[in-house]
This record gives C-alpha cells, structure tokens and sequence, in this order.
C-alpha cells in the first residue's frame, strides 16, 4: 500500500464581494473517475461517523459547511486528523484507512467516491481491519 491521505487545494476564484467558486476536475484534482457523490449534514456533535474503510473505493472527503474532524489510521498503525473547514479543502483517502468523522452542528460533509455503493467493499470492524496487518 503505497498511497498515502493528502489535502487537496481547489483553486477558490472570485472576492469577498460576490463570493467564490470553487472547482474539482477529475484527473486534474481528484485523482480518480467519480462514480458516487454523496454528503452527511444535520449530525448531533455527540455521533461519530465513519468507522470503517474500503478495500477498493477511494474517496475525497469536502467541508462545504462548517468544520469536520477526519481521524485516518493506516493498516501501518499510523493515525493522522485532518480539520477540514474550508470549502476549498479536498481531503483524498486511500483505500485501507480506517477512518473516524465528527461533525461540527452546521457541517455539511461531501464525498466525492471512485466507486458505486457496494457493501463487500466495506471493512466494518476495526478488528477485521487490524487483521489485514498479516
């Protein structure tokens, strides 16, 4: 497993005036062709999201709203967070990271997948995923 998570920076144009646009062009920032789109909003503070990984679906994690807290552990025992709370912020999670998410009250989480919904890609124990070490 080569990959590692990074940040994204999406070029923001516009001014404090009329407001900003951000873009994500496939293959120019997102590194992968997007074949699911989804966002996570009205979240209790107090719930903590994710707590899984994926054996082949990569994903780029946006906070359009507010701020959400990524906690991503690699199969190396290596944990990082990331804070994400600038809409032109784009966080890449490669497959085989268990990740932890929190919400802030107003965040509005999008994911941008490289691959449809499919259940047996899902790793939903953290020991299941601990086991993959060997």
């Amino acid at each position: 497993m080569s990959e590692k998570p990074y940040l994204i920076h999406f070029t923001g144009i516009g001014d404090e005036e009329i407001g900003f646009i951000s873009v994500a062009q496939v293959h120019t920032h997102i590194p992968f062709d997007i074949k699911r789109v989804y966002w996570v909003y009205r979240t209790p503070e107090h719930i903590e999201r994710g707590n899984h990984a994926h054996k082949a679906c990569l994903q780029v994690l946006i906070a359009v709203s507010g701020e959400v807290e990524v906690e991503l552990e690699s199969l190396d025992g290596i944990s990082e967070v990331y804070i994400l709370n600038n809409p032109a912020t784009g966080l890449f999670i490669p497959v085989l990271h268990w990740r932890t998410i929190h919400l802030s009250a107003n965040a509005v989480l999008l994911c941008l997948a490289s691959d449809e919904f499919d259940e047996l890609d899902y790793i939903r124990t953290h020991q299941t995923f601990l086991s993959l070490k060997h």
